[in-house]
Formats: C-alpha cells, structure tokens, sequence
C-alpha cells in the first residue's frame, strides 16, 4: 500500500510540472521549418494574408520575397513568430547564402572594411536598407562629402548615434598617409608637406574635402589663392599657422 501511494505522489507532482524558462514562462516549442508548397496549402498565414502581395515583380536592390520563395525559403525559415502578433527576422540565416560578413571596398586611395556582421547585430536590416543603401553590389559611389552632409554611413556615423565619420582611421588604413609629400615648384625650391604632422594635430575634416578634394591631383595652388585664404591659406595666416608669406617655411633648397 505504501508503495502505491508513494507512485501515485510521484505521478501527480510529474504532471503537474512544466518546464520553465529563468522568467517562469513555460517554454515555447519551436516552430516548424515547412516547405514553400505546404505553406501555400496548409500554413496559416495565407488563408488571411494575400500570397500574391509577397510574389510580386523584384525591383532593383530592394529585398524582393519573389526570389527567396522561388529559391525554396518560406515565412517561417526567415522569421520567427509570436503568437501571431509579433515577428522578428531570423538574421543568422542571411550568410549561408550571401557574403555578408565583412566588406571591403578596394576601388579608393583609402581602403576601408566594413563590418556587416557587427551591425547587423545592433541594428535592424530595414535601418539600413534600402532607404540608406539599395541591396545591390556597387549601386553606390560613396563620397566624404556624402558622409559629411549626412548620407550613407553619416547617417548614423555624426557623433551622437556612432563616433563620427571625421574619425578616419576608424574605417580607414592610415598607414599609408604617415609620409611627407613632395611638391615641385617652378622657380623655387619644393615644398615638402608633413601629412603625418598636420593629420595628427587635426581632424581630417578641418582640411578635407572642403580645402582640398580627397585625390591625388589636387590640381595648381597659386600663391595669390593661398594669401586670399584658400588651401594652405586658411591656417597659414599668421594667426592659426605661420604666415604663408614666410616662404622658407615650405620651400626649401
């Protein structure tokens, strides 16, 4: 008899259990990864939602469902569903198809690597794309100037939201730039430019691209534009910077 009753406690604590997360909610059973065909049958959501508003024509560098469902992906392989009312993309599954993780842009005298994986995992997708960039390789000529007026990365990359797209060895390898350069002048002797020098005592954007283009031909800088204040001339005006008038300072020899 005691055995009896001692099954029967054990029976009635085994069945009034459920497993619990640490928040005391019973567990959630994942979701079933279906077929394209057995969604279109059976699955739920289209006996509501209109199937043709997913398949519609793909449009250029915007996400198009048309080409994931035609590749065999369906809702529930992509998203991941809440009780109906809720639903967040499943983001891990992007880069087993697409090459996603770091993106280096090459075409540029400044080479720059993108961490796609990094912001994809403290950002949504749609902050991104395609309001600010067009899902597509190559559909943007990113500038400076764009960044600094705001577009692109100086959406965000302004200072307040993320460090500030000024900061350019955040992005960019400066390796290269730690040198002197060398310009010949007619007449006079060269003058010789410390990039490393003025890059360290001031931010990249108190010279580009506002006083000088970001490319190697910047093209002539007379001297009359240079005492006007242009180029050179809006530090070396005897306030700021030595006077540009001190010719020995730059031309040597």
């Amino acid at each position: 008899m005691r055995w009896l009753i001692l099954v029967l406690i054990i029976s009635s604590l085994a069945l009034g259990c459920s497993h619990k997360t640490e928040k005391g909610h019973a567990e959630k059973a994942p979701e079933k990864v279906i077929s394209k065909d057995e969604a279109i049958g059976s699955l739920p959501c289209f006996k509501c939602h209109s199937y043709e508003k997913f398949s519609g024509v793909p449009k250029k560098g915007v996400f198009s469902h048309k080409i994931h469902i035609n590749t065999g992906y369906h809702c529930n392989q992509c998203h991941d569903f809440y009780g109906h009312k809720h639903m967040v993309i499943n983001r891990s599954l992007c880069s087993s198809c697409h090459n996603i993780k770091v993106i280096s842009f090459k075409k540029t005298s400044m080479p720059s690597r993108f961490n796609h994986e990094a912001h994809s995992k403290k950002v949504s997708c749609k902050e991104c794309h395609p309001r600010v960039f067009l899902m597509k390789a190559g559909s943007a000529q990113i500038t400076m100037k764009d960044i600094y007026s705001g577009a692109y990365c100086g959406v965000c990359h302004n200072g307040q939201k993320a460090f500030a797209s000024s900061e350019c060895n955040k992005c960019h390898d400066m390796k290269g730039f730690d040198k002197e350069l060398v310009y010949k002048v007619e007449g006079l002797g060269p003058v010789t430019f410390s990039h490393k020098f003025h890059a360290g005592t001031f931010p990249c954007d108190e010279c580009h691209p506002k006083l000088f283009a970001m490319k190697k031909t910047q093209g002539k800088m007379p001297m009359d534009k240079i005492n006007e204040g242009k180029f050179c001339g809006a530090c070396h005006n005897g306030s700021i910077a030595s006077p540009a008038t001190d010719c020995t300072k730059c031309h040597k020899g």
